[in-house]
C-alpha cells in the first residue's frame, strides 16, 4: 500500500500527545505501526518503552505480524525490544493487578481472575429483595463525575445497584485476591490511586502509549488513562466514534471526541478508504456525513437489498451464493452478518450439543477438539467439568489452569488436563462414537482413570459417585457427529460485533425493521453505528437482506441511501 500524505503526516508527527480520527479501512493498522516505530525512533537513547494496546487477541495478533514484517529491516538492538503491543487488559493486568493489586485488595496473594461461574462465588452474590440473586459476573462498573456507579444490564433491563453493598462483595471477594474482569478495571483504578509509586513507575516505563480503536474506551479505562496523563505520559487514541457499539459496556466515544481539542493534543486525519469499492463508500458517506476518498475504482462489486423471508433463508444464502460466484470470489472470503447470538446459531443451522449436566459440557468439548480442531476451547471445557468433580479445590484453580503457572503443581494438572483433552483413546472419546454406549462407556472409564491419576499427583479427591454426575441421559443412539447439523449454505456466519475490525470480501447482513431504520438514520445512536460497522466490514460486495413485511415502505429510503435492489 503507497502511504498518504495523512498518514506520512501522522506517521512523522512529532513526539506528544496526538488524536486520530480515521475511516473504516482507512489503513490505521500500517500507520499505527509505522508511527509506533517512529515513536522509539525519536525517543533515541531514553530508556523508555513505547507500547500499543488495542481491545482484542485477534487485533494484537495483527499488529504484531505487521509489526514483525517492517522489523526485520531494523537493527537488532535494545531500541527494537523496547516496543511492545498489548491488550488493554492484558498490559493492566501484567503491570499492575498481579504485582501490586494485592495490597491494595488487602489480599494475602497475588490477585488473580475468576470466570464468574466458579462454585465458590455463590456466597457473593448481590441479594435484591423480591427478586433472584445477581451473579457477580453480572455486576457492571462504570465511573460518572469520578463516582463510581454499579448496575446490571439483563436483556437491555437497566437496574441501578446499591453502591455500599455492592463495595462490600467486591472488598470480601478481593481479601481472597480474586477479581472478575470487570472488576479487575476498578482495582487497577484502585491501586494506581492508592500507590503512587507504581503510578509513577508505570509513566516512567511506558512514557508513550497508543490505544487503537479508541472509540472502544469505557469509562474506567478512560478515568485509568488519565490518572496516566497525569503521571506524565504522552497518549495517542486511534479510532472512529462513527465505529463506537460498544455502549452497553460504557464506551460512548466521547474520550476519543473530545481528546483532540484538548489543548496539548494534537488532532489528525485519515479520510481515504483502501478496503471498500465506491458504492460501499458513498453508503457510508451518507450515513455517516464524512466525506471520506475511495482508493480502488474499476472493480466489479456494489451495495444491494434484497427482500426475504425466514421460511425461505436457504433461498436467500444461494442467492447470495450465486452472486458471490458470478464475481469469482471466494466463499471463505464471505461472511453472513446478523445482530445476536441466537440469531446467528438459527441463520448457521446450529444445534444444541447432547446430553445432561457435564456430559453435556463434554459433549460439547469433544465436538469442538473433532470438529473445528478448536483445543483450547476443549480444554477450557474440560477444565470445568472435571473439577466440578473435585471436592475442596482451591479458590481460583480453574482461572490458573487456563493461565501461564509456574507452581510444579498447577503444571502437573494443567498436563493431565490437556493429555485428557487431546487424546482420544485414554481421554475425551472420538465423537465418530455412538454417543449413549460407546462414547458414554468410554467417557466414564477414562474419566475415573484421570481421577485417580489427579488424587494420586495432586491429592483432590472426588466428590460423590461420578457414574450419577456422568449419567447418560439425553444421549442419542447416534454419533455425536451425526447429530450436529452442517452448515449447508457453507458459509460462516457471524454477529456484527464479532468481525468489527475485518475486512471481508463479501458480507450479507440479514437483518430485521429495527436495524434497518435505525441503520438508515445514520450513526447518531449505537445501533446505526452497528449498521455502518457492518457495511464497512465489506471490501467488495455488500448486500443488505430486508424483511418482504417491510419491504415496500423501506424501498425508497434504501435507494436515496445509495442502495440498489438486487433482482
Amino acid at each position: 500500500m503507497k502511504l498518504s500524505e495523512e498518514q506520512l503526516d501522522i506517521i512523522g508527527a512529532p513526539l506528544g500527545p496526538i488524536a486520530i480520527t480515521a475511516c473504516a479501512g482507512s489503513g490505521k493498522t500500517a500507520t499505527a505501526i509505522r508511527r509506533l516505530i517512529a515513536i522509539r525512533q525519536k525517543m533515541q537513547n531514553s530508556r523508555g518503552r513505547v507500547v500499543l494496546l488495542s481491545f482484542s487477541n485477534v487485533a494484537v495478533n495483527t499488529f504484531n505480524t505487521g509489526y514483525a514484517e517492517l522489523a526485520a529491516g531494523l537493527p537488532d538492538d535494545a531500541n527494537r525490544r523496547r516496543i511492545e503491543v498489548d491488550t488493554l487488559d492484558g498490559f493492566f493486568t501484567k503491570h499492575i493487578l498481579r504485582p501490586h493489586a494485592s495490597r491494595t485488595m488487602a489480599a494475602t496473594q497475588a490477585a488473580y481472575l475468576v470466570s464468574g461461574s466458579e462454585p465458590f462465588l455463590t456466597s457473593f452474590r448481590y441479594w435484591r429483595e423480591g427478586y433472584p440473586p445477581l451473579p457477580l459476573k453480572d455486576i457492571k462498573i462504570i465511573i460518572i463525575d469520578g463516582d463510581f456507579v454499579f448496575y446490571s444490564d439483563i436483556r437491555n433491563n437497566l437496574e441501578i445497584l446499591d453502591k455500599d453493598k455492592v463495595l462490600k462483595i467486591i472488598h470480601d471477594l478481593g481479601r481472597l485476591g480474586a477479581y472478575t474482569h470487570e472488576i479487575g478495571r476498578y482495582w487497577v483504578y484502585k491501586t494506581l490511586n492508592s500507590q503512587p509509586a507504581v503510578l509513577r513507575a508505570l509513566a516512567a516505563r511506558y512514557p508513550q502509549i497508543l490505544v487503537d480503536e479508541s472509540q472502544d474506551l469505557g469509562t474506567v479505562h478512560k478515568e485509568i488513562l488519565k490518572l496516566l496523563i497525569t503521571a506524565g505520559i504522552q497518549l495517542t487514541l486511534i479510532g472512529d466514534v462513527n465505529q463506537g457499539i460498544y455502549g452497553f459496556a460504557g464506551a460512548d466515544g466521547e474520550f476519543l471526541k473530545s481528546y483532540e481539542h484538548r489543548e496539548d493534543v494534537t488532532g489528525y486525519k485519515l479520510t481515504r478508504n483502501y478496503r471498500s469499492l465506491p458504492p460501499i463508500i458513498n453508503i457510508a458517506n451518507i450515513l455517516s456525513g464524512r466525506e471520506d476518498e475511495p482508493c480502488r475504482h474499476g472493480e466489479q462489486g456494489g451495495a444491494y437489498f434484497i427482500g426475504y423471508s425466514d421460511s425461505e433463508l436457504p433461498k436467500l444464502t444461494d442467492a447470495f451464493k450465486a452472486h458471490i460466484d458470478e464475481l469469482g470470489m471466494q466463499y471463505q472470503d464471505a461472511v453472513l452478518l446478523c445482530r445476536g447470538a441466537d440469531r446467528a446459531a438459527v441463520i448457521a443451522g446450529k444445534t444444541v450439543p447432547p446430553g445432561q449436566g457435564m456430559v453435556k459440557v463434554l459433549a460439547e468439548a469433544t465436538l469442538l477438539r473433532d470438529q473445528h480442531s478448536n483445543y483450547h476451547g476443549c480444554f477450557n471445557l474440560v477444565c470445568r467439568a472435571i473439577l466440578s468433580l473435585l471436592e475442596d479445590i482451591p479458590h481460583g484453580l480453574s482461572s490458573r489452569l487456563q493461565g501461564v503457572s509456574h507452581d510444579a503443581e498447577i503444571k502437573g494438572l494443567k498436563r493431565l488436563l490437556w493429555c485428557f483433552s487431546r487424546n482420544s483413546d485414554l481421554g475425551l472419546p472420538s465423537s465418530a462414537l455412538v454417543a449413549k454406549t460407546d462414547w458414554h462407556s468410554k467417557l466414564l472409564t477414562n474419566v475415573k482413570m484421570l481421577l485417580a491419576e489427579i488424587e494420586k499427583h495432586c491429592g483432590y479427591k472426588v466428590a460423590g459417585n461420578v457414574g450419577t454426575k456422568l449419567t447418560k441421559k439425553l444421549l442419542p443412539d447416534q454419533t455425536l457427529t451425526s447429530i450436529v447439523s452442517a452448515q449447508g449454505h457453507g458459509l460462516r456466519v457471524e454477529t456484527v460485533h464479532q468481525v468489527k475490525g475485518e475486512s471481508i470480501g463479501a458480507v450479507m447482513y440479514v437483518a430485521k425493521k429495527s436495524n434497518i431504520k435505525a441503520l438508515l438514520s445514520g450513526t447518531g445512536d449505537e445501533e446505526g453505528r452497528i449498521g455502518y460497522v457492518a457495511i464497512t466490514r465489506a471490501k467488495n460486495l455488500f448486500w443488505l437482506a430486508v424483511p418482504q413485511s417491510c419491504l415496500k415502505e423501506l424501498k425508497e429510503d434504501l435507494i436515496t441511501a445509495g442502495f440498489q435492489e438486487w433482482t
